[in-house]
């Protein structure tokens, strides 16, 4: 079936379709000629995304429901985090309705604290604490892990913990040229960037064997420009270098990579599954640990 046909079936327009594939979603063959011939699955999967997008969900959303097994399982969790926002909405409507009525502050304060921010997930508490690029940078970074409410006293106080330490280690001392190099990547790097270098992460922790296996030569390639003096010298390898020593040195494992396993349990098994795929990396390429960074 060709794209007019596809686009009266499933009352998407051309560019939706083509944006959908270009986010992955769908994969049409494509002829000799360059036109795109859409299977019955392509079409089942285009109204699948038509509805999921009519009733609100986002490109990430409907991604990690198209590739689960148990849809069912998956869709009953994105309508918890809709019951969520839908609270949230109707909270925030009677807010600003008491805001308008009597422009109350503290009044205003209480009743966010009390019937708002008990709803914010991890990441939203993050941006509130944090505007700008630093909390974007975190809730990005660690985005897959913070969708998660913090429903009980253990994860409450572990965040406290992680507030506290990112509000005294976020102003860190780099040297001019490597502060200006990382304000640039920051600025430059877009959230599908993040998310792609995210979806790497969790292949290879998923899917260990198959990925070293897969991108060997590729692995090999970037172990060996590691060891060059050209690379060696570069901003990058300062950045990285200078950002291990702190990790080391500031209580980032001790104090924050510990309290967010407490906080999210997703991360907390994202992590042991880190430290398996990473050891098995540091046996297949015979890496010492101590040397890797240096």
């Amino acid at each position: 079936m060709y794209i007019k046909e596809v686009c009266k079936e499933c009352k998407l327009t051309k560019k939706a379709i083509e944006y959908y594939e270009q986010q992955g979603l769908i994969s049409p063959a494509i002829e000799d000629n360059g036109y795109r011939n859409y299977t019955e699955d392509d079409v089942f999967i285009l109204k699948e995304i038509g509805v999921l997008r009519k009733i609100g969900f986002s490109v990430r959303d409907i991604k990690d429901i198209l590739g689960s097994t148990n849809k069912t399982a998956t869709l009953e969790k994105c309508r918890y985090k809709m019951e969520l926002e839908i609270e949230k909405s109707l909270a925030k409507k009677k807010c600003l309705e008491d805001l308008i009525r009597d422009y109350d502050i503290n009044q205003a304060m209480k009743y966010i604290e009390e019937n708002i921010e008990k709803n914010f997930t991890i990441r939203e508490k993050l941006l509130q604490s944090f505007p700008g690029s630093f909390g974007l940078y975190l809730s990005i970074h660690f985005g897959p892990f913070l969708n998660e409410k913090i429903d009980t006293p253990e994860k409450e106080e572990a965040y406290k913990k992680i507030i506290e330490y990112l509000d005294t280690v976020i102003n860190l001392d780099f040297p001019t040229e490597l502060e200006e190099f990382l304000i640039q990547g920051l600025q430059e790097m877009k959230e599908e960037d993040m998310e792609r270098i995210n979806k790497t992460i969790m292949d290879l922790v998923e899917n260990t064997d198959e990925y070293l296996e897969r991108n060997k030569e590729d692995i090999v390639k970037y172990l060996e420009i590691r060891n060059t003096d050209e690379y060696k010298n570069s901003l990058g390898y300062k950045m990285q270098k200078l950002l291990l020593e702190f990790q080391q040195q500031s209580g980032y494992y001790d104090i924050f990579i510990e309290n967010l396993k407490i906080l999210s349990d997703s991360y907390r098994e994202y992590f042991e599954k880190l430290q398996v795929a990473n050891e098995k990396f540091l046996k297949n390429y015979n890496i010492q640990v101590e040397n890797y960074y240096k």
